[in-house]
């Protein structure tokens, strides 16, 4: 019923977006989704914005990139969260909490999607 009347009151092309941005919010892969795409599936969410030089080189570190953000109080909670299993960078699982983040990991170089745990995300915008 809700499928059908979003169709109706919004048509297919938003019926397709608002379907994928359910299923990514449900830690489907960000692969294939244009920034302009992931920024309106994450409008609603906190952000907060990096500067492109951080992520340059050799990169950022991952605990440095959460605490920062805000998504978890310190360094040390971070790294719990990781070691945990319950951090993810653009819906994949981080795995290392000595990590690097670099522009390659970067959507189109503008955003990053954190995640800690089911439900808490983050979008860190990537600026000049």
């Amino acid at each position: 019923l809700a499928r059908e009347v979003t169709r109706m009151v919004h048509g297919e092309t938003e019926l397709e977006k608002a379907l994928r941005a359910s299923r990514v919010l449900f830690g489907e892969s960000l692969e294939n989704l244009d920034p302009g795409d992931v920024a309106d599936i994450f409008a609603d969410v906190p952000s907060s914005t990096v500067e492109k030089a951080r992520l340059e080189g050799e990169g950022l570190p991952v605990l440095d990139l959460l605490a920062g953000s805000g998504l978890v109080p310190s360094k040390s909670e971070a790294r719990r969260a990781v070691q945990g299993g319950g951090i993810y960078v653009n819906n994949q699982r981080l795995q290392d909490e000595k990590r690097r983040l670099t522009l390659n990991d970067t959507i189109g170089g503008a955003l990053l999607v954190l995640r800690k745990g089911r439900k808490d995300y983050h979008l860190v915008r990537v600026s000049a």
